[in-house]
């Protein structure tokens, strides 16, 4: 009896194991589905959507945040903490490369603290739009005078974060573009 019952039970469990166990190699051999990131040069044009304007912009896959030519900084009612200065207004003159000048009315919402080669310094950061090929993605940036350096806008890994990845031999010659 225990032969029957064993061969019974071997006819529905082997074939049963077996699917499972195709179903199972199928699954993996597709592997988890990555989502598509798309590809950014080393430099780029991107358009602050909050003022409208262009910035020849260098991707900087070493900074953690964003940093926009920031001048003429006027915060209402300013605190002499920098973080205390958190949610209040602020007006700022933004720059590119080709000496455009916007002024811009926006909110504080944060102080960081960032550390450089001059180095440690506290910057204010304010949210803006940042557009490139037709896609939006709003960050906080952070505020700083850019005048001296090559460009205008500086962009983090914060941008980049879950939508794109560098390829730095797009745009090697930017004063091509």
């Amino acid at each position: 009896m225990f032969r029957i019952f064993r061969a019974k039970i071997g006819r529905i469990l082997l074939p049963t194991v077996i699917f499972l166990s195709w179903l199972l190699l199928q699954g993996c051999a597709a592997g988890p589905q990555a989502p598509t990131k798309i590809t950014v040069g080393a430099t780029e044009v991107i358009r602050v959507v909050d003022v409208q304007m262009d910035f020849l912009t260098r991707i900087d896959t070493g900074a953690r945040t964003t940093s926009i030519n920031a001048l003429d900084l006027e915060i209402e009612n300013p605190a002499a903490k920098k973080r205390d200065n958190i949610g209040k207004k602020i007006a700022v003159t933004l720059v590119n490369g080709k000496g455009e000048k916007k002024r811009l009315q926006t909110t504080i919402v944060d102080a960081l603290q960032v550390r450089n080669a001059q180095g440690v310094e506290v910057r204010y950061m304010i949210p803006l739009t940042l557009r490139w090929h037709g896609i939006d993605k709003t960050i906080k940036v952070n505020l700083r005078d850019r005048s001296a350096m090559t460009y205008k806008l500086l962009i983090g890994r914060d941008w980049l974060s879950k939508d794109f990845i560098v390829d730095v031999d797009i745009n090697k010659n930017p004063k091509k573009r």
